[in-house]
């Protein structure tokens, strides 16, 4: 083979290169039509041919590409060779057994001498593929069940409302299974877990293949069927039940009787959202399971989720006199490079007390302040407590959670940045966090406020990452600092290999875009040793340290300002 022109270095330098990194190298004369290989064995073994290469196999290679990749391939060799730049190309290939394989070409035309030739790369890419498949199916499913995951069954939602009043309607159904508590405290969590797997399997069983399931919460399936008529919903309704409680559930724990429970919303042009359409069928779930377990109930204008309204009502109270009487605050929890590392970065979580001073747990009052129009006064107030934190110890970096309704809403954006422009002068120490499921709802604005708070100095991460689907082009726009990878791909990793291949490609990904990786939910060390392994940049979890109201820095000052107090007052 002539290398020796193009390429200064010996034979066995080129070898040893090629088979550390599995490609092979290959010269292409257009004069002879003939393409040699800079070693043929190795050229053999990644073609997967017995013996060397030889110059026909580049030929076969190419034959067997599909017409359209093959005419893609072709117009990128010649538009390299005109502009005088080099190529690159993805292919692949299917054998006579039908299996395919992929393949990346990498090359570029050199003159030497009086012959212009091309010098190319041939790489076996199907790890890479295989990986990438895996990534975007599990972005849109439920790891424990193989059904769509949240995300993807609401967009699955919003396309059945996009054609509400065509044919005979859809109908959209919440399953809940019911006591999953008590069959956590008798079983134990593994044998909820066959249970919550072994319903999926039973809805899969029942349903025709037209029908779109998914796991829309850790108890609660979503069914989209066509049908909307009161006669095919009792139908189905009564389907779903019998599925579940005709037979016991066999786990490793012991037999289990099962049932569910459904809340049932007939879709129409009232819903408007795939979010109003599953707040009704929250709403009927919630009144079917007031009848019992096993029942199922349909949401219609005479629907009146009381209990719902009831809460939200006494919740709107207990918020707005929380703030008012400085009962709002935030613990922190330490975020850390390595499980001996000093505690200087923090995330913000926060914390409602009640007025006899019961905390209350944040799911019961965000989800009613987000209904009720108030988180955007949650959001504030932890922005200055964070803010008021960062002034006091200089030394500390935290991460406050802001919510998809203060990005989207151009008013209280404004006051939140203007809050940040404030206290300019801790920005560059503040990582403002947003969920990725919500961040893909509309992007425009997501894009906006990123921008600004980061033309403040402060950083910006994407929260539950690989709970949702963000493509490329969103991670790059979004100027991405930092990328929490969902607590729920990190519990139980030493024991789930694909939830370590999962966590292995994010950082990848991460890498690939300088950004980076914080892993939530490290509840013991086998996971944070796999997880530092892996690459993960920062280990954040109960196994590190519980969130806590009064870190080290906390009292310090607030002895700090007593002793001060102190010294103002006279001597008696």
């Amino acid at each position: 083979m002539s290398l020796h022109s193009p390429f200064a270095v010996g034979p066995d330098t080129v070898r040893f290169a090629l088979e550390a990194s599995g490609q092979a190298m290959f010269e292409f004369d257009p004069a002879k039509g003939e393409v040699s290989w800079a070693d043929p064995q190795q050229a053999g073994d990644l073609l997967g041919k017995e013996g060397p290469a030889t110059s026909s196999c580049y030929d076969q290679l190419l034959s067997m590409i599909t017409p359209e990749s093959a005419a893609a391939r072709a117009a990128e060799v010649e538009a390299a060779k005109r502009d005088g730049r080099s190529y690159t190309t993805e292919f692949t290939v299917t054998e006579i057994s039908g299996r395919r394989r992929w393949f990346e070409e990498r090359g570029t035309w050199m003159k030497i001498g009086d012959r212009t030739l091309m010098v190319g790369v041939l790489r076996r890419i199907d790890a890479q593929k295989e990986r990438e498949a895996q990534l975007t199916y599990m972005a849109g499913h439920d790891e424990m069940t193989g059904m769509l995951n949240r995300a993807r069954m609401k967009n699955a939602l919003e396309n059945a409302l996009d054609t509400v009043g065509d044919g005979e309607g859809s109908a959209f159904y919440l399953v809940g299974i019911d006591n999953v508590g008590g069959i956590n405290v008798s079983f134990g969590f593994e044998a909820a877990d066959e249970v919550i797997s072994s319903v999926a399997k039973r809805f899969e069983s029942v349903l025709s293949s037209d029908v779109v399931c998914g796991r829309v919460a850790g108890t609660k399936f979503g069914i989209l069927a066509r049908g909307r008529s009161p006669e095919i919903i009792r139908a189905r309704a009564i389907e779903l039940l019998n599925a579940v409680r005709q037979d016991v559930i066999q786990t490793r724990s012991g037999s289990i009787a099962a049932s569910v429970c459904i809340g049932v919303v007939p879709l129409g042009a009232e819903q408007g959202s795939a979010d109003a359409a599953m707040a009704q069928a929250e709403a009927a779930l919630d009144q079917a399971r007031q009848s019992g377990p096993a029942s199922w109930s349909l949401f219609s204008d005479h629907t009146d989720p009381v209990s719902t309204r009831h809460r939200d009502s006494e919740m709107s109270d207990t918020i707005l006199s929380a703030l008012n009487d400085r009962r709002v605050s935030i613990a922190f929890q330490p975020i850390v490079r390595d499980t001996d590392s000093p505690w200087k970065k923090h995330e913000c979580l926060i914390r409602l007390d009640s007025e006899d001073g019961e905390e209350i747990a944040a799911p019961n009052f965000v989800a009613s302040a987000e209904r009720l129009g108030l988180i955007h006064l949650l959001d504030r107030r932890v922005l200055e407590l964070a803010c008021r934190a960062l002034t006091r110890e200089p030394e500390i970096e935290l991460a406050v959670n802001v919510s998809w309704e203060t990005v989207k809403d151009p008013v209280w954006a404004d006051g939140y940045i203007g809050h940040l422009r404030a206290n300019a002068h801790v920005a560059e120490r503040l990582t403002i966090e947003l969920t990725e499921t919500r961040i893909v709802d509309a992007i425009e604005a997501s894009e906006e406020f990123v921008a600004r708070i980061k033309g403040l100095g402060a950083k910006f991460a994407l929260d539950d990452f690989g709970a949702g689907y963000t493509s490329f082009r969103n991670l790059k726009a979004l100027d991405i600092d930092i990328l929490k990878i969902d607590g729920s791909f990190i519990t139980g990793l030493a024991q789930s290999r694909e939830n370590q291949l999962f966590v292995r490609t994010l950082v990848d990904l991460a890498r690939n875009f300088e950004m980076q990786t914080v892993a939530e939910w490290v509840d013991n060390e086998q996971d944070a040793r796999i997880l530092k392994a892996l690459g993960v940049d920062y280990l954040q979890g109960f196994f590190i340290s519980k969130p806590t109201r009064r870190p080290e820095w906390t009292e310090r000052e607030e002895v700090l300002a007593q002793s001060t107090e102190a010294m103002k007052r006279p001597a008696l």
